[in-house]
């Protein structure tokens, strides 16, 4: 990309940012209110102060090896973060990520593309936070989050190879209102989402609420609890989901360990599930391996069926801008009726 387009795609996404951010003046000049009088002349530039985004492009190819079968994902992204602050500290910080998403030959996509073959406008982060309420010990966020419920609690994955068990609920991140808090004995987290995901739908009247209570996330040793009951939209209607979680992670200098145990039903039928995983980082913290082993056990009409499986994966940060990663993952057993299956996973990562 020449430094003439570079320039050009930087002035359009600012002046994207800078109509977003204007729409919502009112809402914030409204919540500065009861911590201040300031004045409600200001200009766009004035509100893209104390803020951050960038561009966030990415491409991803998934290799069958089972099948033969090639599929690839790709990414355009706009990640902008704002601290709104007044005279007696921040009132509110707002998160946008719109991404433009592009599959090519993807088996199973989510139920919000038409096929394996489309593209489609989807909402990784999009909401406001008002943290100036009570010193951050209660705050209120509005708009799409992730859904709050063990590791991904506290564990940013969003555009990486690496996931943790939002698959089993079905659900990453949903449109909703939470009431959440950092203390120095705990975190916290309790959401009530519309339980459709990217898009708001009432088809089938799904819904979510879910929460997660931990010890501080600072901490070395954390400890969580969490809970998830609902109902998920899905493309052939809704699935009542219930589940209770617990999770730790342990931080020993570079290692990283970490378990998730949660169990529950779907629409009656029982559910177990555990995950396992030990990571590394190197000293620049540049480089990062992690292997998890994942166990799963299915209720069935008369039994009980397990399904397993194993992931290693290596993130190499080449530079602030340009990242790579791989992820072998293979099943070693499923449910019955199921062929087993292995994948290579490979992804660039660039963001201006």
């Amino acid at each position: 990309m020449s430094c003439l387009s570079l320039k050009a795609v930087h002035y359009v996404v600012h002046r994207t940012i800078a109509m977003f951010v204007m729409v919502f003046t009112s809402v914030f000049a409204g919540a500065a209110d009861f911590d201040n009088q300031t004045s409600q002349q200001h200009t766009a530039s004035h509100w893209l102060d104390n803020s951050r985004w960038a561009l966030d492009l990415s491409s991803r190819f998934i290799q069958d090896t089972d099948l033969d079968h090639l599929s690839s994902q790709h990414v355009i992204g706009v990640d902008f973060h704002k601290v709104f602050s007044g005279k007696n500290g921040d009132i509110a910080t707002l998160v946008f990520q719109p991404y433009w998403v592009r599959l090519n030959a993807v088996k199973n996509p989510a139920f919000f593309f038409d096929d394996g073959d489309d593209s489609e406008i989807t909402w990784r982060i999009a909401n406001i936070n008002f943290t100036g309420l009570t010193r951050n010990t209660f705050n209120v966020r509005v708009g799409h989050f992730e859904v709050p419920f063990g590791l991904e609690q506290n564990i940013d994955t969003n555009g990486t190879l690496r996931q943790h068990t939002f698959r089993d609920r079905g659900i990453k991140a949903d449109w909703g209102v939470s009431l959440n808090g950092v203390s120095a004995q705990l975190d916290y987290e309790v959401a009530l989402t519309r339980g459709s995901g990217n898009n708001i739908s009432d088809r089938g009247n799904p819904y979510v609420f879910a929460g997660r209570i931990g010890t501080p996330s600072r901490e070395n040793t954390v400890l969580g609890f969490s809970w998830f009951n609902g109902k998920i939209l899905t493309a052939q209607g809704t699935v009542a989901r219930k589940r209770v979680g617990i999770d730790v992670v342990h931080y020993y200098r570079q290692w990283e360990a970490l378990a998730e145990l949660s169990g529950g039903d779907n629409s009656g039928l029982g559910q177990r599930n555990a995950l396992l995983e030990l990571s590394w980082r190197n000293p620049m913290e540049s480089l990062h391996t992690y292997l998890q082993l994942r166990h799963a056990q299915q209720e069935n009409a008369d039994t009980w069926q397990d399904h397993s499986s194993v992931s290693l994966g290596v993130q190499w940060k080449i530079n602030r801008f340009v990242d790579v990663s791989t992820e072998w993952f293979n099943e070693l057993d499923t449910i019955a009726g199921q062929q087993t299956a292995s994948k290579l996973v490979a992804q660039l990562r660039v963001r201006i």
